[in-house]
């Protein structure tokens, strides 16, 4: 049985049209070169591999994941994202990474693979942040986004999701304020959406100022499936006052910052889930099918900023939280 997941927000009305704002191609019309204008859908670098008695050697690594279709929501074009096999065939070198499309130009890497690795795990364990050369190769995998002067309430798009396997398709999305994130907005699911559905996810802290925001949309995770597709149109973001038909979920978290714990506290006793990710994408904690006021420990976590996402009745919230 495939793991539980947030159910994706699957919008029914229409976000406030005048507070809505098109994304840099983000109906995907302008190509350039068979690939879409204003976005990375490639990867170009080099692998690190090491191989007994040989040692390390650079592996070059290019691919496309993207595509123009003719099947799009609005417009004549969207984008279709799906997996690629990568690295040395028939060997322990060899990984398959998702479809993955970055709003703004992501540079060229030389970077060992378990990095690699570790990044499609969620996990930073092969950097080391306090090496400038390491943080360099990691922030090269990233795309630089584009500007933005101040954090939006959403981030929407159409979508069109045919998984294979435990595939899970998810959204990142993120402000920065030089060079440091000051918003965050996620979500993911693993459920099937054979016509083009509008999906949202909310940032934390919306009417932040900001310099530059980032999109990150990927197909599924470490074991994708080849054959997993996802199609893509319409991104917008909406600098208004979010979803006109759909109340914001009412609840307290508290101490916050805090310590050893944290509770949430929704206004209502209807059932809800969460989920506490740290900022490398790992879940920390998690709670499915809950009622009333749940305590969170957090005593063993490290001093840092943390991010809780709820939902509710078809709705989330995203909250970000400090431990001390």
């Amino acid at each position: 049985m495939k793991k539980q997941l947030f159910t994706l927000v699957i919008i029914l009305s229409a976000l406030v049209a005048v507070a809505q704002t098109d994304v840099p191609n983000g109906g995907f019309e302008s190509w350039t070169g068979g690939k879409p204008d204003n976005w990375t859908t490639s990867i170009n670098g080099n692998v690190i591999v090491t191989i007994p008695v040989m040692g390390d050697f650079p592996y070059p690594l290019s691919a496309n994941f993207g595509s123009q279709v003719p099947v799009p929501h609005s417009g004549n074009y969207a984008l279709k994202l799906q997996a690629s096999s990568l690295g040395i065939p028939s060997t322990d070198y060899n990984i398959t990474i998702p479809g993955v499309a970055q709003l703004g130009a992501a540079g060229e890497f030389n970077i060992p693979l378990s990095t690699i690795t570790d990044l499609m795990n969620g996990g930073l364990d092969s950097i080391n942040m306090d090496n400038i050369g390491d943080l360099a190769t990691f922030l090269n995998l990233l795309a630089s986004g584009m500007p933005c002067e101040t954090t939006p309430y959403s981030l929407s798009m159409w979508v069109k999701y045919l998984p294979q396997g435990m595939d899970t398709m998810r959204v990142i999305a993120f402000t920065k304020q030089n060079g440091v994130p000051v918003s965050y907005a996620q979500m993911e699911t693993d459920q099937t959406l054979p016509e083009y559905t509008q999906v949202s996810i909310s940032f934390d802290s919306p009417q932040t100022a900001c310099d530059s925001i980032c999109i990150i949309i990927l197909a599924g995770g470490m074991s994708t499936d080849l054959n997993t597709e996802l199609y893509v149109d319409d991104i917008q973001v909406d600098f208004g006052v979010g979803i006109s038909e759909n109340e914001p979920i009412k609840v307290n978290v508290y101490p916050n910052p805090a310590t050893d714990m944290f509770c949430i506290a929704p206004s209502t006793n209807d059932r809800y889930q969460y989920k506490l990710m740290d900022l490398t994408g790992r879940y920390i904690a998690q709670g499915q099918n809950v009622t009333g006021t749940v305590q969170v420990d957090v005593h063993h976590l490290a001093p840092g900023v943390y991010m809780l996402f709820l939902e509710q009745n078809n709705r989330t919230l995203t909250r970000k939280v400090v431990v001390r």
